[in-house]
């Protein structure tokens, strides 16, 4: 019985890591903003404004492009 516990800790404890992660590191925010564009949704949807400060440069992408 302990060793679930455990385990349900685990799972608990791994909850707090960032799920925007991947945003930051390893997605062009261009495809991100691209999309955004073609589809009409407001890219404040998909990027929080601490990324929207940092992607500014990728906010001039056209919704045309292609990675």
């Amino acid at each position: 019985m302990n060793f679930y516990v455990e385990i349900l800790k685990k799972k608990d404890e791994g909850k707090q890591i960032a799920l925007g992660t991947s945003k930051t590191n390893y997605n062009d925010p261009r495809i991100s903003v691209a999309w955004c564009k073609r589809n009409e949704v407001k890219v404040e949807k998909v990027f929080p404004k601490t990324l929207l400060s940092k992607f500014l440069w990728a906010m001039y992408t056209e919704a045309d492009y292609e990675f």
